[in-house]
């Protein structure tokens, strides 16, 4: 309410203010040394008084405007398009040549004092990109962003797009009332063009902590976003990576993964390009690495048949069983022995720190040639 009194007040003056600007004129003009060159006394062929006033109507105009931005300061877009008629009034006021001569020399001058001492009073201050600044939340809209008031001439916005990497709205971090700091995104002449982001305070320290991350080597778990022709884009914390296709360590369906929540590796962590490439191939190979040693018997599922052998997968792992290694018997092709789908159980030969596992059906043969004749005990 004390709001709305001070708006009104203020209103009132600048209403009052434009009308009686335009008596002041004549007056001013004359006895301005400045504006006095600007209205010389009329000669044979010179501008009529009202003419010759009216730069300083203009001036006039462009403080109305001014002051309109002081009384608007803390109303939303939809709100200031309310009072635009009456602002477009005041403008057309301040524009007519027979208002000008209808209102009191004192009268003006002591509207006049009074409409600078109260821009002085409401001094707003200049905002550059990259500024940090104490905001107040007004208002959350439709959008999920918010309007903030952070001691301008009008609101500031906060976009969605500005409030986290991920896809948090305005409404999930913040609450009409609320005062926190903000970062100036973005600015304008325009003074509701100012855009407010808490996105990009938060990146400097999610760098910083994904860096230790990767330094550490440490398994982290990212939420898939959407992908492209190569890889996936996945959100790392605050951040946001891509994630190659051939850095999976399976075939996956790429619609179906989007919303999943993956293991994954740092493979590049480059704060300077915003270069954040991760892998899910080395992160599976980690934990396979411990849970599994050289030597282990387990049990898999054919993923694909080649020429030269067979992929098993190991939960998360795809090893080679090769022909070689497939019975002590000599095997003519892949396929006469195995199905893509088949259960199959395989020991570990080896593996590489590239997460490369040798397998072998040979090796858990109980008479050469099992595989091939009675592969059921193996």
């Amino acid at each position: 309410q004390m709001r709305r009194s001070f708006d009104f007040y203020l209103s009132m003056v600048a209403t009052c203010l434009a009308v009686a600007s335009l008596a002041i004129a004549g007056t001013v003009v004359s006895n301005h040394p400045t504006l006095s060159a600007v209205a010389p006394t009329r000669t044979a062929g010179a501008m009529s008084p009202r003419v010759a006033q009216r730069p300083f109507r203009h001036s006039l105009a462009a403080r109305a405007r001014e002051f309109i931005d002081v009384k608007t300061r803390l109303e939303t877009p939809e709100e200031e398009n309310l009072d635009k008629p009456i602002y477009d009034h005041i403008t057309t006021m301040v524009a007519d040549d027979e208002i000008m001569a209808k209102v009191p020399k004192e009268r003006v001058m002591g509207l006049y004092e009074t409409f600078n001492t109260l821009l002085e009073e409401n001094q707003v201050p200049q905002f550059e990109q990259g500024d940090i600044v104490m905001g107040t939340v007004i208002s959350l809209d439709s959008r999920g962003g918010a309007y903030v008031d952070a001691g301008g001439k009008s609101l500031a916005y906060l976009p969605k797009q500005e409030v986290s990497m991920g896809n948090m709205k305005a409404e999930d971090v913040l609450y009409p009332g609320m005062k926190r700091e903000f970062t100036v995104s973005r600015t304008s002449t325009v003074a509701s063009d100012i855009i407010l982001s808490i996105k990009r305070q938060t990146v400097p320290t999610a760098w910083t902590r994904v860096r230790q991350m990767a330094e550490l080597d440490v398994t982290v778990q990212g939420k898939i976003l959407s992908h492209n022709r190569g890889g996936f884009l996945i959100e790392i914390g605050a951040l946001q990576g891509f994630l190659p296709f051939s850095q999976l360590s399976t075939t996956v369906d790429k619609d179906e993964m989007i919303g999943r929540m993956v293991p994954v590796k740092f493979l590049e962590v480059d704060m300077e390009n915003q270069r954040l490439v991760m892998s899910n191939r080395r992160a599976v190979a980690s934990s396979f690495k411990k849970n599994y040693k050289v030597g282990d018997v387990v049990v898999g599922t054919v993923t694909a048949l080649k020429p030269y052998g067979a992929f098993v997968n190991l939960g998360g792992v795809n090893g080679l069983l090769h022909i070689s290694q497939i019975s002590h018997d000599h095997v003519t092709s892949v396929k006469d022995v195995m199905d893509v789908g088949q259960k199959l159980k395989v020991m570990i030969m080896s593996r590489d720190q590239n997460g490369r596992v040798s397998l072998s059906t040979k090796r858990l043969e109980p008479a050469a040639g099992d595989m091939l004749r009675n592969p059921k005990v193996v």
